[in-house]
């Protein structure tokens, strides 16, 4: 029920290559989404965890090739080496904490909406992998990546009926790009 930080930190480019060692200059009639991505990409690459970033694009890549969920699998490192930088990544993950905030007010009634439907097993996975990753002091993103995967399959697979749950997620994904966008358009190239 998460996050995923896939609008902003995904490579935008088809060609991966290209997108690992350079980023596209402005030209006049770009937009300003392509813009704000296109300094990500240099904030990130300039940053504390280039290397880590580097790796994340190309588990990202291969993951998707594979038809594989990579934000379980490839995310883990990236964010831990974020946090460890907290003072240079305060942007992304203060947009992060805010997106979070934005589905705890909806939290209640997102459970009571989850524990129903067609998808009540594979939440009550979820939450159980969920509550034993806290108990344990694990990594949630890295223990319950296959629990997450199968239920974010039967989410999209009872769309309808879960719609009200994907309107606060997007809600929440929009108002971190929308955090991150203001930082990279106020931030000079």
């Amino acid at each position: 029920m998460g996050i995923k930080p896939s609008t902003g930190l995904k490579p935008e480019n088809s060609d991966p290559k290209s997108q690992k060692n350079q980023v596209q200059p402005e030209k006049v009639g770009d937009s300003s989404s392509q813009v704000w991505r296109d300094r990500l990409q240099v904030f990130m690459k300039e940053g504390p965890c280039k290397e880590t970033y580097t790796v994340f694009q190309d588990c990202v890549e291969e993951a998707s090739e594979k038809k594989k969920e990579s934000i379980g699998k490839c995310f883990p490192m990236l964010e831990k080496c974020m946090k460890a930088h907290c003072d240079y990544y305060q942007p992304i993950l203060a947009a992060e904490n805010a997106a979070l905030e934005l589905l705890m007010k909806e939290e209640e009634r997102l459970l009571a909406m989850l524990k129903g439907g067609g998808c009540k097993e594979s939440f009550m996975a979820w939450l159980d992998c969920s509550e034993e990753a806290e108990k344990n002091k694990q990594d949630f993103i890295t223990k319950c990546a296959g629990v997450s995967a199968k239920l974010d399959k039967c989410l999209d697979a009872h769309s309808e009926y879960y719609q009200p749950y994907f309107a606060v997620v997007k809600t929440a994904e929009e108002h971190m790009e929308n955090e991150v966008q203001a930082f990279f358009s106020r931030k000079q190239p």
